[in-house]
């Protein structure tokens, strides 16, 4: 706003500077006029023979001419201090309106920087710091928006609760450097097999949670569990050491098993305790002999 109201004053003043430029070019032309007028009156007084009434015209004129000049250096006077005031009014307002712009481009750039800050302080809040996954805050989000979704469409959502089995005895075996490494394994041999509109969290410790979106046969989504289950027991090898890890996972689908946010994570935490018992370890919450919550 500031930086407008100095430009207007810009354009204001070279209006007035033009004015006054104007006056002092009117000045010279009458100055230019009398000089004209002064010489041909001397060259009429250089005459030897001129009657007494030229020559009272020609000094007539003499007096009229020097009056214009006189006149005409008062006033280019008055003109040239009225163009210095101008002109120093001109290069102050110039002067702020530089600085007003100055300060605006500063102000700007710090703005970038401070959404670029509040974007990353955004990023790192939804983030799990271990394995760079959405973290808890982030997947009851993206669950809380699928089931509006869901419910507006009638699609099939999935929940899947997965947990390591005995990932204690690794942290004490091998120390937490070696587990830390064991979940960012985990966690990249999930999201490897999931869609990239899926989303797969860290929830905690040594659990993990997974939201598929569009689930049409419930069959798929068990499939998938079982698939997972075998993908996160494949050997690895972690600091010259080869371990084998195993998870259970237990799944709630929408509508079916639950159709708050609430209630799907619930039974699907239901069914993962109880796929522990399991050969296949995945267990889908109706078949868990668990009565249907909601």
């Amino acid at each position: 706003m500031e930086s407008k109201n100095l430009k207007k004053k810009v354009s204001a003043k070279s209006a007035s500077l033009g004015g006054v430029l104007k006056k002092n070019e009117k000045i010279k032309k009458t100055v230019k006029k009398a000089a004209g007028e002064l010489t041909s009156v001397n060259e009429i007084l250089k005459q030897e023979k001129v009657s007494v009434q030229i020559m009272k015209q020609a000094l007539t004129q003499n007096e009229d001419a020097e009056q214009k000049v006189a006149e005409a250096a008062e006033d280019l006077k008055l003109v040239n201090v009225q163009l210095a005031e101008e002109i120093a009014e001109r290069i102050m307002i110039e002067s702020q309106l530089a600085d007003t712009e100055t300060d605006l481009a500063e102000a700007r750039d710090d703005l970038s920087k401070a959404q670029v800050k509040t974007e990353e302080a955004q990023q790192i809040a939804l983030q799990d710091a271990l394995t760079g996954l959405p973290n808890r805050i982030s997947f009851q989000q993206g669950l809380d928006h699928g089931l509006i979704q869901a419910k507006r469409h009638g699609w099939g959502l999935a929940v899947l609760f997965i947990d390591i089995d005995k990932f204690k005895n690794i942290n004490d075996s091998y120390g937490h450097d070696m587990g830390d490494q064991v979940l960012v394994m985990v966690a990249n041999r999930l999201t490897s097999f999931v869609r990239d509109e899926d989303i797969v969290s860290r929830w905690g410790g040594d659990e993990f949670v997974c939201l598929l979106f569009e689930v049409k046969q419930e069959a798929d989504v068990t499939r998938l569990a079982e698939k997972l289950i075998h993908r996160i027991a494949e050997a690895c090898e972690v600091n010259g050491i080869v371990l084998s890890i195993k998870a259970s996972i237990g799944i709630a689908i929408y509508p079916t098993d639950g159709d708050t946010a609430d209630v799907l994570f619930k039974n699907a935490d239901t069914a993962m305790y109880k796929a522990k018992g399991t050969e296949k370890r995945v267990v889908l919450f109706r078949s868990s002999g668990e009565r249907k919550a909601g």
